[in-house]
């Protein structure tokens, strides 16, 4: 029995021992996972005829660290099926037991449901974002002349952006339309298409942009941007 326990154990630690070491997935075979199941099941059922203390210490010093490494080894595989997951990084099913599969395409299923969610209620007027009691009464009313600086809280006057004599004329008329909001970006972003039908960007963290309002908020949540009162 000791003889079978020691190469069990030895099978069972080469195999927790190199998935502790890479940070990808081993594999591991139903085969052998019921295998070691299957071994730790006996193991803990056994009783020792010869009652001698020697022995029973050896006895469940076995017991102890075949749990502790069985327990550990699909801990750590279950880690790195989350980290996995949570990167939307594909695995190699012929890896893992059916388990662990379910496991882990559950799991693409909920993240990407929760993006797509989430994706979705940034561009939903909602009361959900607790935006609109922010933006509820601003609106920005046309010029009959271009705005060249805004004042932002007592720092240097920051110059709007040049923008050509046509672009004016159908902004303006978009007015009617769109509502704009005048942002400042405390990150830098990559270009993004307003609701309006117009590009803008890319910018700069401290670049100034008059952008439709539905587009102004979702920066603002997202922390690129953060709106500017015009004094």
């Amino acid at each position: 029995m000791c003889m079978n326990l020691k190469a069990d154990y030895k099978r069972l630690y080469q195999h927790w021992l190199k998935e502790f070491e890479q940070p990808a997935l081993t594999r591991l075979s139903q085969e052998d996972f019921s295998y070691f199941s299957k071994t730790l099941s006996n193991i803990k059922k056994f009783e020792l005829e010869d009652k001698q203390k020697v022995k029973l210490q050896l006895l469940n010093s076995y017991k102890e660290n075949l749990n502790f490494l069985f327990t550990d080894f699909l801990k750590i595989r279950e880690l790195k099926l989350l980290n996995s997951a949570l990167n939307l990084q594909e695995i190699d099913f012929s890896d893992v037991i059916e388990a662990e599969k379910l496991f882990y395409q559950s799991l693409i299923s909920s993240i990407k449901g929760f993006k797509n969610l989430k994706k979705i209620s940034l561009y939903d007027d909602t009361e959900s974002l607790e935006l609109e009691e922010i933006f509820e009464k601003e609106k920005i009313i046309a010029e009959s002349k271009p705005i060249e600086k805004v004042k932002d809280d007592g720092k240097t006057l920051v110059p709007i952006g040049d923008i050509s004599e046509k672009s004016k004329i159908i902004q303006t008329k978009q007015l009617t339309q769109y509502n704009y909001t005048i942002i400042r970006f405390t990150s830098p972003s990559p270009p993004i298409v307003g609701i309006d039908g117009f590009n803008y960007g890319p910018f700069q963290e401290d670049n100034i942009a008059n952008l439709p309002y539905k587009n102004a908020k979702i920066l603002i949540f997202e922390k690129f941007a953060e709106k500017i009162d015009i004094t």
